[in-house]
């Protein structure tokens, strides 16, 4: 276990606060928590903090914002401004450029870190991948990071915030994206739902629960991941260029074009081409009988599942 330290979480209350006080705070830390509501110590807004607030975050070791982009990235101000220069900021935004960006405008003396769970904060952490970011990839603030994170069994790994927003870009705006197509173009067809999921096969069946997890989630979440990040439009431009490449190799009939789009694919993938066969081969094991529909009088099953992101 890592050293004790004095510990204050913004934005406490919500989801993510949660997961932070499970996977950051040390067993000997003192922690002070900061919310407008819920069973926080500090009942306050974060983006207009008191005395209260500001003397907590000044005393503080490290200043965890558990907070939106937009809200993170306005609180370094006065945080940058209020806490001692041995603090270490810490982010939990699924984008970290702008707010890396806005510590270098502001000039903040403080280290500033990133720490995004590649998952849903809902779920188990143990043996989940979970990014901690930073511009130096190396150090003692670094370490304890990683360590209290690898000590709840979590896969880390450490990314520069530029790196961390590429793939970000990738494993979450572009799936997102593809996903989000797919739910919306939906309600164009006027066909009966209930017998069209009594036959849908394994990959329209994962398609769907994918769409039914974003549209029982808080719209926010999806809109910040295809809004946030200022690389998140030239991949939604890549997936608009493929399908219409796609589309042109259908209407042409070229089908050895349609094999080497599909052979480059593969050669890109290289050996998580097989593996990723294979779990997919275990998801589709699951999917034996037809989807329950729990909802009353009959639709999509109710109730939201957990923020996903």
């Amino acid at each position: 276990m890592t050293a004790a330290r004095s510990l204050v979480v913004l934005g406490a209350a919500g989801l993510v606060g949660g997961w932070v006080l499970r996977s950051l705070a040390g067993a000997g830390d003192r922690v002070t928590t900061v919310d407008l509501a819920g069973r926080v110590d500090l009942v306050a807004d974060v983006t207009e903090p008191g005395e209260e607030v500001r003397a907590a975050v000044a005393a503080a070791d490290t200043v965890v914002l558990a907070l939106p982009e937009q809200t993170a990235a306005h609180c370094l101000d006065w945080i940058a401004r209020t806490a001692a220069a041995r603090t270490v900021i810490v982010t939990t935004c699924s984008v970290q450029g702008p707010v890396f960006d806005r510590a270098r405008e502001l000039g903040a003396g403080q280290l500033v870190l990133g720490v995004n769970p590649m998952f849903s904060p809902t779920l188990d952490s143990a043996g989940r991948p979970v990014v901690v970011v930073a511009r130096q990839p190396d150090g003692p603030e670094v370490e304890l990071v990683r360590a209290r994170l690898a000590d709840g069994g979590m896969t880390v790994s450490v990314m520069g915030p530029e790196e961390h927003d590429t793939a970000m870009s990738l494993l979450q705006t572009l799936p997102h994206a593809a996903v989000l197509a797919f739910a919306t173009a939906l309600p164009e067809q006027r066909v009966d739902v209930a017998a069209l999921m009594r036959i849908a096969p394994p990959p329209a069946r994962m398609l769907i629960a994918l769409a039914c997890r974003i549209l029982t989630a808080p719209p926010e979440v999806y809109w910040d991941i295809q809004g946030a990040n200022p690389q998140s439009a030239p991949r939604r431009a890549e997936l608009l260029r493929s399908l219409g490449r796609l589309d042109t190799l259908v209407a042409d009939g070229d089908e050895a074009g349609f094999r080497a789009a599909l052979a480059a694919a593969a050669d890109w993938l290289g050996p998580y081409t097989a593996t990723g066969a294979q779990e997919c081969h275990r998801l589709f094991d699951q999917l034996r009988t037809a989807p329950a529909d729990d909802r009353p009088g009959g639709g999509a099953p109710a109730g939201p599942p957990g923020v996903s992101a």
